[in-house]
């Protein structure tokens, strides 16, 4: 199993060896817990297959086809909807940092709507973010409404949005929740059936079958 270290001086000798990050991931050959510093150093090809919550590395499930097309079609109904004004920006697989202190802690979602930031490479922070939007499926379900939605209401995240897919690739609904800044907790806005119909953080209206077809 390869230290971090040996990690990193592979990535660092890419692209001759380009396949030898990937093939450490099953078993992980990773510490389990991670400081910001360390994940910053990580290969590009080794970072964007974890998330790190609290400290704890954790492993992302790979996408299906079906996955992808639902979040790259909602992504891109979010940015053709988005107004010039207030500047904002639309991002899929963005690291979204939770919190830097008392452990570091980012999440990866589906999509992303944020402030505008001045660098324009710089990683959004939690207080940047409008919406963070989730696709479930049933092996992913319980993380996105019930992990993911506790870590985005504790880093004040004002809106968030779970579509929820079934195995076949159909959307079963889109649930939409808003942040309750009495309890830092998030209670249910609406449950669509039919589309994704949102007027926070802009307005947006797309059917299921746009986004499944």
């Amino acid at each position: 199993m390869l230290t971090l270290v040996e990690l990193i001086a592979a990535g660092e000798r890419a692209p001759q060896m380009r396949r030898e990050p990937m093939s450490v991931l099953p078993d992980m050959g990773l510490p389990n817990i991670m400081s910001e510093a360390e994940y910053e150093a990580l290969p590009a090809g080794v970072a964007r297959r974890i998330e790190v919550v609290h400290g704890y590395v954790i492993v992302c499930e790979s996408p299906t086809p079906q996955h992808q097309q639902v979040a790259r079609r909602l992504a891109n109904t979010f940015e053709t909807a988005r107004p010039k004004e207030p500047c904002t920006r639309v991002q899929m697989e963005t690291d979204v940092v939770l919190w830097h202190v008392p452990k570091y802690a980012f999440r990866r979602p589906d999509v992303v709507v944020y402030r505008c930031k001045e660098d324009r490479n710089a990683k959004p922070e939690a207080s940047d973010v409008l919406l963070m939007v989730e696709v479930s499926s049933p092996s992913t379900e319980r993380e996105d409404l019930v992990d993911k939605m506790a870590q985005y209401a504790a880093a004040g995240i004002p809106a968030y949005v779970v579509v929820r897919m079934s195995a076949d690739g159909d959307i079963i609904d889109t649930r939409e929740f808003h942040l309750d800044a009495a309890t830092c907790q998030y209670r249910m806005e609406s449950v669509m059936e039919y589309g994704v119909v949102l007027t926070y953080p802009f307005k947006v209206a797309v059917p299921f079958e746009v986004l499944t077809e």
